[in-house]
């Protein structure tokens, strides 16, 4: 059979395919823009005072043309639908001899001569008008190839293998395209068209995109940054050598924070302010990298340490890269040193990238005073207050009384005052009230063993002192049970899971001025061996720490019997000197210790020595002590 193709002329057809195909396109990406990927933590907008803030960026093109293209988008589907509503679409009739000749399928030769002969009586030219001649000389042709059709052998077997009593006819296939695409003065423009779109425009972007998702990690960090990382990271490192290798990443090379030579003049005048500020108020002298001598690394190096002084920049475009520098590089202490860290189990070098974390977000130097926080509080009063009134931390301050209070921070205006201690009420005090290591169903822990460590945290100065614990059910708090209570244990254990999904809350934002974005404040819990100074389990980030939080928490006891010391720490991300610590032990006991398993008492009776179920059991007998005596014997052999 051959095929003939034919282009849409009416331009019905055409317009399915075109509406299908931008309905694929645009109800996507007008879901995606509505409610796609929201910004970060530290992109959101923050609700705290800010002493550092980055500039508005300009507002770019981009969006306004993504708006206005899916609005075109929609406006063409509309226009597209109401074609496709009102244009006629003309249905390929099939031709059928029966139907003309007004008969069923299947009638005798006698039933379809008379159908023929009743039909030209009352069609032949002859007998009807003038004005019906022409209708009636079409109807007859009709008639006629009909009753050819079905009494001619040949004719009616062609038209039943191929539906034309002619035989084989060609196929006649649509193409959903207007004829004005194929013809020869538009042809041109189309195959420009076809090059630009498969030729140009398709390459250009996915090689764009297979260029950018090969250059970063799935945490979107630079491959050559981690590589970095990777290499030079040790587990007994300073905190100054891991600020250096964080200045090292590949991110901070890239065009809109990398060194150029018009910066050197206010690099300069920047670097003497940070060596005067360290040498007076760290007792450190702030010097250029060792290792890492790159004109790039030691830019990040400067900003890096401005931040951390709290030395204000007077160049505009390089106080607003230094904040997107502090971003970037607490982007990389979460996601790429401390994974790295972590992943080794090095205990040490985790907790000095927290400092690190927490030097970011508060924009202080390692071991400053956690009063520093506090607005109002600089590196000029700071040394003042501590040196008159031993106040050290937030905490101390706020054991005090109203009046000790104002005497200890005397330096400040009243305003000044008011202040600080609004901040400082806001400031969490954490408390571990519960630590507890069990053997879930067992009272004691043997070697090997999968230990389950318990830990319930608190904020001691929260406002909402009210945690949900589930949907209308009493669930027990972990305070309350006893250490020798193993049935109650293992349920609180077996239903931490949901309940823990029943209660995830949103933490309040962190107090940081000097950091420009905002910050929620999390926790993350360390859990180390003291002897070996090795993470037992990956630190856990507690994300969601608003007023009491339980984390539950697993990992194989060691194949020793004896005592062994841990370090149980949790320490936040965003504050100073609120960390807390203690030491957990853990004494590894023999097996025999373990009470002895209750017998299991067998209720089952014999069988009955006529029922089917003793028949059986007497048959594998015999059959058992066939096959003994045949392995004594072939032993005997």
């Amino acid at each position: 059979m051959r095929s003939k193709y034919t282009y849409d002329e009416s331009g019905v057809t055409f317009f399915y395919y075109a509406l299908t195909v931008l309905s694929l396109v645009v109800a996507p990406a007008t879901v995606y823009m509505l409610f796609g990927k929201k910004n970060s933590d530290a992109g959101a907008k923050p609700k705290t005072p800010k002493v550092r803030v980055r500039k508005p960026k300009k507002k770019s093109a981009t969006p306004n043309l993504k708006l206005g293209l899916i609005l075109a988008g929609w406006a063409l589907i509309f226009l597209l639908s109401y074609k496709v509503k009102t244009t006629e679409v003309m249905e390929a009739k099939m031709w059928d001899p029966y139907e003309i000749l007004g008969i069923d399928n299947g009638e005798k030769e006698e039933t379809i001569t008379r159908a023929y002969r009743k039909l030209s009586l009352k069609w032949h030219p002859d007998k009807v008008g003038k004005d019906m001649k022409e209708k009636a000389g079409e109807m007859m042709a009709e008639i006629n190839r009909a009753h050819k059709t079905l009494t001619n052998a040949e004719a009616r077997e062609n038209y039943e293998k191929y539906g034309n009593p002619d035989g084989m006819q060609t196929q006649s296939m649509g193409i959903a395209l207007p004829k004005l695409l194929v013809e020869a003065h538009t042809s041109p423009f189309v195959l420009a068209l076809y090059g630009l779109v498969f030729g140009f425009i398709m390459p250009f972007y996915v090689g764009r995109w297979w260029y950018n998702s090969t250059r970063y990690q799935k945490d979107r960090i630079l491959n050559p940054t981690m590589s970095t990382f990777f290499k030079n990271i040790r587990e007994h490192i300073s905190q100054r050598n891991l600020i250096e290798l964080l200045t090292a990443a590949s991110e901070f090379a890239e065009d809109d924070l990398k060194y150029r030579p018009a910066d050197e003049a206010a690099l300069k005048a920047l670097v003497e302010k940070i060596r005067r500020v360290s040498q007076i108020y760290a007792n450190d002298m702030f010097s250029a990298p060792k290792k890492f001598t790159g004109k790039d690394v030691w830019k990040a190096n400067i900003l890096l340490h401005a931040h951390f002084f709290r030395v204000k920049i007077d160049d505009g475009e390089l106080a607003d890269q230094q904040q997107q520098v502090v971003m970037t590089a607490l982007t990389l202490v979460h996601r790429g040193l401390l994974q790295i860290s972590t992943t080794h189990n090095w205990y040490t070098c985790s907790t000095l990238l927290m400092n690190i974390s927490q030097m970011l977000v508060q924009g202080v130097y390692c071991y400053d005073a956690p009063l520093i926080q506090l607005p109002g509080i600089t590196w000029e009063n700071q040394p003042q207050i501590f040196k008159e009134k031993n106040l050290y931390s937030n905490h101390q301050l706020m054991r005090m009384t109203a009046d000790e209070q104002r005497k200890a921070l005397s330096l400040l205006s009243d305003k000044q005052f008011e202040e600080a201690i609004q901040v400082a009420k806001t400031i969490p005090r954490l408390e571990i009230a519960r630590v507890l290591l069990t053997v879930v169903g067992d009272k004691a822990i043997t070697p090997a063993s999968i230990v389950t460590l318990i830990v319930k945290v608190r904020i001691a100065n929260a406002p909402n002192k009210i945690v949900p614990r589930g949907k209308g059910v009493a669930v027990a708090d972990i305070e309350d049970i006893s250490d020798e209570d193993t049935a109650a244990i293992e349920n609180f254990v077996a239903d931490f899971g949901k309940r823990e999904k029943e209660t995830k809350q949103t933490p309040p934002e962190a107090y940081c001025p000097y950091f420009a974005g905002r910050k929620d404040s999390q926790w993350w819990l360390s859990f180390a061996n003291y002897q070996s100074g090795k993470l037992v389990v990956p630190p856990v980030r507690i994300s969601d720490l608003v007023s009491e939080r339980v984390v539950v928490l697993q990992f194989q006891a060691p194949p020793q019997k004896e005592t062994y010391r841990f370090h149980l720490s949790i320490k936040s991300d965003s504050y100073i000197g609120n960390d807390v610590m203690q030491e957990v032990q853990m004494t590894v006991v023999d097996r025999s210790t373990l009470p002895s398993e209750p017998a299991i008492v067998d209720d089952i009776s014999e069988p009955e020595e006529d029922s089917i179920a003793a028949q059986m059991a007497q048959l594998r007998g015999q059959q058992a002590g066939a096959r003994r005596g045949d392995d004594d014997s072939s032993d005997e052999d």
